[in-house]
């Protein structure tokens, strides 16, 4: 074959490319607009009948009824670094006086153990289990022993536990979490906050992409979700459960409450529980509190300003850290999660599972969009300074179904933009708003890459007929000055 013969079939593989692109990502761009605008004539819809968040009720009406005992899961492989810090802030910050923690740790981690027993020495409502099995194992089976320990616990000292939450080991907690499940476990079966990522450079993009999909994910996507479908997934931290989602759980998962064969074992719990006929909420509840807060020439004051409660946590700021998280996550969402859940019955349930899901296709279309993209902005180079460079055929005819589709794209880009800067704005502020645009191209290598990641660790697991290892997150915890700038 001649050169030219190699640039043609180049040209026919970047034309081929362009139209998947330009399907798949018009099919995703329909469905997230139609998120957009669900979203907000659902929230028109809420405000002209009066309504705002649930529960319906006042802070001091939450601060006021009767605190049932609650029991507070912390899972810790190799947490010695941030765990006592973390156990301390919490025992501090909670407004909630009926609560025991329980810390699961591995006989082979006495590090982390000997931190542990640093609390357990001044605080008797914390408590030390240790794991059957040295680790590292999975967070499910540290749960798991976590669960045991409390039944045992409930045994000989005839309390029982009106609900169970669980947190991270790296998580900042707000004080009036425990407050909220306290009020809506009984009435609901699994309670879910936000999840807001915290970062010490705001300019590490690998750290604060976390911020832009969380928050948009939290407070629009999840409630979008809750609404049509009725299944809301645990975010693996600042999940509250009653007695019989716990029991439930393990009675599907034949006698054990957690997952094993998931890496995220907190996903396919919604639908577990929600198959069952237990009811999920994602809370998004508000409240006003006195703060110091920046004046716009950099001086601070004193200014009630309303906050939502949420769970704040730092995530990894090195993008191989970032992919080896959020390969995970794919693992168990996109493909361990339709290995186990499939597509079950109700049309709104398969929709929101295709959103899960659809990642395989949407992250390779963004890869080829931006080679496509640089192959035209070569082209239309070329063709400006040299006049006599070879010119290939029209890429696209003017006017083709092609071009129309196009269009629409750059309309739902336009909304992406608009709703990234939205929310990113009301939580983060004006400056991350605005590094939030470009953030959304660094997300999509992170995202890419984590999943060819997955996909391989997937299907290397299954040729030798095993489960995926456990891939644990290296966590940090801030000190109290850092804690007090972002609590």
């Amino acid at each position: 074959m001649e050169a030219v013969d190699y640039i043609a079939l180049y040209w026919v593989v970047i034309k081929i490319l362009t139209f998947f692109s330009v399907i798949i990502l018009f099919i995703s761009g329909l469905d997230d607009f139609f998120v957009d605008v669900y979203y907000w004539v659902r929230r028109t819809f809420r405000a002209l009948l009066g309504k705002r968040n649930y529960p319906e009720i006042s802070v001091d009406e939450l601060l006021n009824h009767p605190e049932k005992p609650l029991a507070l899961m912390v899972p810790a492989w190799d947490e010695a670094v941030v765990i006592e810090k973390m156990l301390k802030n919490t025992l501090k910050t909670f407004q909630y006086e009926n609560l025991h923690i329980f810390v699961g740790t591995y006989p082979n981690d006495m590090a982390t153990q000997e931190k542990v027993d640093n609390v357990t020495a001044v605080h008797r409502n914390v408590h030390k289990v240790i794991n059957k099995t040295p680790g590292p194992t999975t967070k499910a089976d540290c749960l798991n022993n976590v669960i045991d320990t409390i039944f045992e616990y409930e045994r000989l000292t005839g309390v029982q536990f009106h609900c169970f939450t669980y947190h991270d080991s790296e998580d900042i907690v707000h004080p009036l979490e425990l407050k909220l499940a306290n009020y809506v476990i009984g009435e609901k079966d699994l309670m879910q906050i936000p999840v807001m990522p915290l970062t010490s450079n705001p300019l590490n993009f690998n750290g604060t992409h976390y911020q832009d999909e969380f928050i948009e994910t939290g407070f629009k996507d999840m409630i979008v979700r809750e609404s049509v479908s009725g299944y809301v997934p645990s975010s693996g931290v600042a999940t509250s459960f009653s007695r019989k989602a716990i029991y439930t759980l393990s009675r599907l998962n034949n006698g054990v409450v957690f997952n094993t064969k998931s890496l995220t074992e907190d996903y396919d719990i919604g639908y577990r529980l929600l198959s069952e006929g237990l009811k999920l909420t994602f809370v998004t509840f508000p409240v006003k509190v006195r703060k110091k807060v920046k004046t716009l020439f950099g001086g601070e004051e004193e200014r009630e300003v309303e906050e939502y409660i949420v769970s704040k946590g730092y995530f990894p700021t090195k993008f191989q850290q970032a992919v080896r998280q959020k390969s995970r996550w794919m693992v168990g969402i996109v493909f361990q999660g339709y290995r186990d859940i499939g597509w079950p019955k109700g049309l709104g349930l398969k929709y929101v599972l295709y959103r899960d899901r659809k990642a395989i296709f949407t992250h390779p279309a963004n890869l080829f969009a931006y080679v496509i993209m640089l192959n035209l902005i070569y082209l239309a180079l070329s063709y400006h300074f040299n006049q006599t460079s070879w010119h290939f055929p029209e890429f696209i005819p003017e006017g083709s179904w092609i071009w129309t589709l196009i269009y629409f794209n750059a309309l739902f880009l336009a909304s992406r933009f608009f709703h990234r800067f939205y929310f990113v704005n009301k939580h983060y502020g004006i400056v991350q708003a605005f590094l939030s645009i470009p953030r959304l191209i660094w997300g999509n290598m992170v995202n890419l890459f984590a999943l060819f990641r997955a996909f391989g660790q997937y299907k290397n697991a299954g040729q030798q007929k095993k489960e995926v290892k456990w891939d644990k997150t290296d966590h940090e915890f801030p000190d109290e000055i850092e804690i007090a700038k972002v609590a």
